[in-house]
């Protein structure tokens, strides 16, 4: 079992002052796989002193520089895709393709975006007789969650280091591994001392003191909407900037226009969505919302489309015991709310190995009903239904949430349309559009703030006004 006794403070792998010992299991099987020792407040000042030196007293770092290491920084991560993907199915259960190709392959493909985004970036802006300069925010701490360890921690250490702000990273308790083997790589390819701390350690106590630190200047987190209200409401007493990438409960609205095969297809592309990566996604349409004359159509393709995920083969674990308890609760919760079974067993025995869960569908869900308002972050899905398009927009709109959305439509201008409608961060028509280029966040209680591209760029720079002396 691997063991990992030491937590990165800037670049130097240290002895942390905190000693609670967490044992890592496989999702997969539940077999223990590693033990960590967590950070605590005094590894936390020790990191956040570390970022305010470099940022304070050291010399600027030049963008070409920073372009130039984080370039290295992809490359190192390509060269080791095995071991990461590896790292990633062992701490939260992605199979071995998808930990490859997506977990592995997106992250990489945010960063390199990135890249060409500063790269390209204008940091001065004449405005007159005036200079509108954007500069870096200052030291930034970025939690982030286990479901994608190693590309929400590219997502926010990469544009923070771009804008030239030092970072230090807390990633989820349950996924640490990951962002070491990213610390070891951010060394290799040269970041600077005291640009990137790594602590692995518990959110209340890691997060919590980061959030509260009058030595960080923002905190980006990416988790729950209930953790998001907390960092939000610890950060302002110190006016911290925050960005918060939220929970979601993302609606697939299939409008009346759509033919037979139409129909299909765009139900079955909404359940692999909803079923990506075993559903924990925060962006993945959950709710499937369709005309109501259509709902024995959707019943019959749903199934279909459902049954085709198999867990241990293309669908992975629920992350820990813990996740599982709380998915399964939700099965509870919509048999009990009167929601109707269209596929799947709301009343899983606790599987013999792992925390694996077959997927379940539930028909006849209701605004009103728990399982059409409750992030779930599982592999489960709600069908909806509509009576024309103004209840069909009430339906997508009719939660707290506001991350994601898609609308299929025959009629593709009328398909935007609906979109331009629905109170999301980011609403996909006819198809699902991976763009690295595009922003990406939420609306509501989604949260605040964008990620990717020049959005994801600016979120870590200020902008300074160079005025020019009056004249008369």
């Amino acid at each position: 079992m691997e063991s990992r006794e030491l937590i990165d403070i800037g670049g130097r792998w240290t002895a942390p002052h905190g000693t609670e010992r967490i044992t890592l299991v496989d999702p997969r099987t539940g077999d223990a796989v590693a033990e960590v020792v967590h950070a605590d407040e005094q590894d936390v000042d020790a990191a956040v002193a570390a970022a305010r030196r470099a940022f304070d007293e050291g010399p600027a770092w030049p963008l070409a520089e920073r372009v130039a290491v984080l370039g290295r920084l992809a490359d190192a991560i390509a060269q080791q895709t095995d071991r990461f993907a590896e790292t990633i199915s062992a701490e939260m259960g992605a199979p071995d393709a998808f930990a490859r190709q997506v977990q592995v392959g997106m992250a990489l493909s945010t960063l390199r975006t990135t890249i060409e985004v500063a790269a390209a970036h204008e940091f001065e802006e004449q405005v007159g007789d005036s200079i509108a300069v954007s500069e870096p925010v200052g030291v930034v701490a970025a939690i982030t969650p286990w479901n994608y360890p190693l590309h929400q921690a590219l997502a926010k250490v990469g544009s923070a280091l771009a804008a030239g702000c030092p970072v230090v990273l807390k990633p989820a308790e349950t996924t640490p591994l990951t962002a070491y083997l990213l610390a070891e790589a951010a060394i290799g390819a040269g970041v600077p001392e005291g640009w990137l701390s790594v602590l692995a350690g518990r959110g209340g106590v890691v997060g919590a003191a980061l959030a509260a630190h009058p030595g960080v200047d923002m905190v980006s987190f990416t988790g729950s909407t209930a953790a998001g209200r907390q960092i939000a409401a610890t950060a302002a007493a110190t006016v911290k900037r925050v960005a918060l990438e939220l929970g979601g409960k993302s609606p697939s609205v299939l409008l009346d226009d759509l033919d037979d095969d139409g129909f299909a297809a765009a139900a079955r592309a909404s359940v692999a969505f909803g079923m990506l990566n075993a559903g924990q996604t925060c962006a993945a349409w959950t709710r499937l919302v369709v005309p109501e004359d259509r709902y024995d159509d959707a019943v019959r393709v749903v199934r279909e489309a459902a049954a085709t995920f198999v867990p241990g083969e293309n669908l992975g674990p629920l992350v820990s015991e813990v996740q599982w308890e709380r998915v399964t609760a939700h099965l509870r919760n919509a048999v009990a709310d009167g929601a109707e079974v269209v596929h799947g067993d709301p009343a899983p025995p606790r599987p013999e190995r792992g925390f694996h869960l077959a997927p379940v569908v539930f028909g006849r869900v209701t605004p009103q009903m728990r399982i059409g308002q409750e992030e779930v972050f599982g592999p489960v899905l709600a069908l909806q239904t509509y009576r024309d398009e103004d209840d069909a927009v009430a339906v997508a709109n009719s939660t707290i949430y506001g991350l994601s959305a898609g609308v299929f439509g025959a009629d593709h201008e009328r398909a935007v349309g609906v979109a331009r409608r629905i109170r999301s961060g980011t609403v996909h028509v006819n198809g699902l559009n991976s763009n690295r280029l595009a922003p990406f966040g939420g609306v509501k209680q989604s949260g605040v703030g964008r990620e990717y591209g020049r959005w994801g760029l600016e979120e870590f720079l200020e902008t300074k006004s160079i005025q020019p002396p009056a004249r008369g």
